[in-house]
């Protein structure tokens, strides 16, 4: 089998192209993705085709001068009026660039639950956890504050350092306790805007000189039906997972973003499609997210930090997912976009 035949016979979509993103060449399985002939897309740009929150261009700027592959996971590519979820590579070959989608079996969102099984599987034990440990900690603490009145100062360092850390125990529990909460979110209008500003004021941004935060916000934008109290947690959390990324970096930014886009919609229990056309991004320019823990990032118990819980994420894409929309993130080395879908009131 000749090279030629390898490329027709490739069963996820490729294409080739230059680095101004003319098209060189796509494969048969790209023909049938895009719906394309290949003779009537050669030479064209590739958003001719297709849309994407991808920057390609940047992109290939980049490659070559470092790494030679790019990956983004769980990607949106808009095809008129159909949005697709695809796991995107792109590979600098031969002074061409490949780009190779690989796309959800179903080429729809209804399995998109933002890891519900995995979430799901630890709740039991969340609850369990929250329940024995915290009586027990309590006694522990209590009793070191008892210990500290009878020691020197000398030796009240130790007492100190049992209360701290018992406390710090107490409050991971507690991160647990809404990990388990399964109560259905108390659902209001809200205005999205509103929900951010609140978030900024929480985080920890605030406290690091490094980091300058900005949005950019569409104030045209509805309405949205939300628990604020539980949408308020999920930003503060994104914020601060940026705050953690840019902890060594001198000039850190964070910009928040929303805008008004149609074409992605999921499908809820009963089988009905939503539409998610309200997104909101948090950008930052950190170093990224590790290409062996991209798939798992909304997992519980995975975490990038050295002293991380992992159910930060874990958390956030509960939430989302109570509130029917969708969490996306992109990451290179350029720094991480987590986008959040939500359906509009």
């Amino acid at each position: 089998m000749n090279n030629y035949d390898l490329w027709e016979a490739i069963p996820i979509a490729c294409l080739l192209t230059s680095k101004s993103g003319l098209i060189n060449d796509i494969n048969p399985s790209a023909e049938i993705l895009f719906n394309v002939s290949k003779k009537k897309v050669l030479k064209q740009k590739i958003t001719s085709i297709f849309e994407s929150d991808i920057n390609f261009l940047k992109h290939f700027s980049d490659l070559g001068t470092g790494s030679n592959t790019l990956k983004f996971k769980s990607s949106i590519i808009r095809l008129k009026d159909v949005a697709i979820l695809t796991d995107i590579r792109i590979v600098f070959t031969n002074n061409k660039y490949l780009i190779m989608m690989e796309t959800d079996a179903n080429n729809n969102f209804g399995n998109l639950s933002l890891a519900d099984n995995a979430t799901q599987s630890v709740v039991g034990m969340s609850e369990m956890l929250a329940h024995e440990i915290k009586n027990p900690i309590a006694g522990i603490t209590s009793a070191a504050q008892l210990l500290e009145m009878t020691l020197s100062n000398k030796d009240r360092k130790f007492t100190r350092l049992i209360i701290s850390e018992s406390k710090r125990i107490i409050k991971l529990l507690e991160t647990f306790d809404k990990f388990g909460d399964l109560r259905e979110p108390q659902l209001r209008a809200e205005n999205i805007h509103d929900i951010l500003e609140n978030a900024k004021i929480f985080s920890q941004v605030k406290d690091r000189k490094n980091i300058f935060l900005s949005d950019n916000y569409d104030p045209s934008l509805p309405k949205i039906l939300c628990d604020r109290v539980q949408l308020e947690q999920v930003f503060i959390n994104l914020i601060n997972n940026s705050v953690t990324a840019l902890k060594d970096v001198k000039k850190g930014k964070i910009v928040l973003r929303t805008f008004f886009k149609k074409g992605l919609s999921i499908s809820n229990a009963s089988g009905s499609q939503i539409e998610l056309s309200l997104h909101i991004e948090i950008e930052d320019n950190g170093l990224g997210i590790p290409n062996h823990m991209i798939d798992q990032i909304f997992d519980p118990f995975v975490s990038g930090s050295t002293n991380g819980t992992g159910l930060g994420l874990a958390l956030v894409s509960k939430v989302i997912s109570t509130h029917n929309g969708m969490i996306n993130v992109t990451s290179d080395k350029a720094g991480t976009i987590f986008t959040i879908s939500l359906p509009v009131y």
